[in-house]
């Protein structure tokens, strides 16, 4: 006798159950694992997207950089301007008689002529004929530049010309202790940079110089993921200057200036971008006492650029474009002031070129020194001097007056330059006088 079921409607509904929990739990195994392959998938073109982009930024820029041979080295450079115009690093092609440039791709150099170079930003430009157009490197805008951006280097390590290495910005506006002026702010990368790479391009993932390789950190003496780069809107006004005279002119406000620290941006400009400054000292009928500017104003930005601190600042007002008037904004007294302000130039004394110096100075008047407060009105006020370099060992310091080169007066930069050219040249050791005393800048040149 076959067993009957009491409830044959239970037994219907559990097989359905059943059935529909079954389809039910397939149905979702197989939405998991198109979601796994739709994930794998964006993952893939993500990668491919990104490898892409690489390869098109380095093929934007690696046509027109180029290998630099110098006095028996090698660093790396980019072409700037279709006719042969070149950036790279001073250091590179410093004291060099003769530069050799090659093209990507070519075994046989071009002659290049050093227009100009400047210690300062540690920025050169050179020149090449050829017989017609170059690819140029486009030039992007380093103040875009952010920590954690794509940073491509591009040069010849070791000899390696046309090599690509990638990493991340990892710091921007660094400050570090090689520079030969400490107000130069560095764009910090772990892209490879190693010796060779010097002068050569830093691109962005658009394929967009953003900076000039210039030096790394390291114990060994090669990449350790520490690496710097000039930033290319500090190198490109350097380059119009060179291009148009030979040389950069700095200038001056008049201010001391310091960092705010957090709190003090808290209370002072909360809302502020970048790292405001404040100015601590303002000279007497100095360009920035002309405009109005006030000790305790704090700096918010200049020329619409918002600023990255007080080393920002003076960067921007010595590198401004010479004989053009600057516009600052500044908080004082909880109230937004726009002032507009003529910088002075500073006369560099550039010793020829031959020896690092390292001075920059004011010819005297007799309005100038009253303005100033001296008792001097003829010779050449120290108004920079670069960290290491001969006039700081010589324990010269900022606001001293030169008055004589080896017992002759000098009045100009020029009748500087010209006197202490000739006692090099000459072999004799060169006196300073500072107000009134003898300093000693560097004795004879050995076997002289």
């Amino acid at each position: 006798m076959r067993p009957t079921t009491r409830h044959p409607w239970l037994v219907l509904a559990l097989a359905v159950l059943t059935t529909g929990g079954l389809g039910w739990l397939l149905g979702r195994q197989q939405t998991v694992q198109a979601a796994d392959t739709l994930l794998a998938s964006a993952e893939q073109n993500q990668a491919i997207a990104l490898q892409t982009a690489f390869g098109q930024a380095a093929d934007r820029v690696l046509p027109a950089t180029v290998s630099v041979h110098a006095g028996g080295g090698t660093g790396s450079g980019f072409i700037i301007r279709d006719d042969g115009l070149i950036l790279t690093n001073e250091h590179v092609v410093s004291g060099a008689r003769s530069v050799h440039v090659v093209l990507p791709g070519r075994t046989s150099a071009l002659d290049a002529t050093i227009l100009g170079a400047d210690k300062g930003t540690d920025v050169a430009v050179l020149k090449v004929e050829a017989a017609g157009p170059l690819p140029t490197a486009p030039l992007g805008d380093s103040d875009d530049a952010a920590v954690g951006q794509w940073a491509i280097a591009i040069g010849s390590p070791l000899d390696l010309d046309s090599t690509v290495t990638i990493g991340v910005i990892s710091a921007t506006g660094r400050r570090t202790r090689v520079s030969g002026d400490q107000t130069q702010d560095y764009i910090q990368t772990d892209a490879a940079i190693n010796p060779g790479n010097s002068g050569g391009p830093l691109v962005n993932v658009l394929g967009e110089v953003i900076g000039i390789n210039n030096h790394i950190f390291s114990r060994s003496g090669t990449n350790a993921g520490i690496g710097f780069a000039v930033p290319i809107n500090v190198a490109r006004v350097v380059a119009d200057q060179i291009a148009v005279s030979g040389r950069v002119q700095r200038n001056r406000l008049g201010v001391g200036i310091n960092d705010l620290s957090d709190e003090q941006i808290t209370r002072l400009a909360p809302e502020a971008a970048g790292r405001p400054a404040v100015i601590t000292m303002v000279e007497a009928d100095s360009p920035a006492a002309d405009a109005g500017l006030q000790v305790n104003d704090v700096v918010l930005s200049i020329d619409g650029h918002t600023l990255r601190g007080a080393a920002d600042l003076m960067n921007r007002v010595q590198l401004a474009p010479p004989n053009q008037p600057i516009t600052l904004v500044v908080r004082r007294a909880g109230r937004d002031v726009t002032i507009t302000a003529q910088p002075e130039p500073i006369a560099l004394a550039s010793a020829q070129q031959t020896e690092n110096l390292g001075l920059g100075v004011l010819e005297l008047d007799r309005r100038r020194a009253q303005r100033l407060g001296l008792n001097i009105s003829r010779g050449l006020l120290i108004a920079r001097l670069e960290p290491g370099a001969l006039a700081d060992a010589a324990g010269l310091q900022i606001g001293q007056v030169i008055t004589a080169v080896n017992g002759q007066e000098v009045a100009t930069a020029a009748e500087f330059d010209a006197l202490w050219g000739a006692a090099r040249r000459a072999g004799l050791a060169v006196s300073l006088t500072v107000e009134g005393r003898q300093v000693q800048v560097v004795g004879p040149r050995a076997g002289g």
